[in-house]
């Protein structure tokens, strides 16, 4: 089951690097999740999950703006941040 898991995590990690690259923007995210960016935005201002609280959590700041690992960001969709 664990082996499972984190072949999924692998597998969708790759097709976020593949697409977005290594560290993916507010957009890129918004986009992933299938949602517009001024709604992605309010939802990580006033977090309401644990899975919106994760994707705050690994925001990286360089400058001015903050970037999102696409291996955390695969982790928090699977489901396995919190192991």
């Amino acid at each position: 089951m664990q082996d499972d898991m984190h072949s999924s995590v692998v597998t969708l990690e790759e097709q976020i690097t593949e697409r977005f690259g290594l560290l993916l923007t507010q957009t890129q995210l918004a986009e992933l999740l299938g949602r517009t960016t001024g709604g992605l935005r309010y939802s990580l201002s006033y977090p309401s999950d644990h899975q919106t609280r994760s994707l705050k959590q690994c925001g990286r700041k360089i400058g001015r703006r903050v970037y999102y690992p696409a291996t955390e960001v695969a982790q928090i969709i699977i489901g396995t941040s919190g192991e």
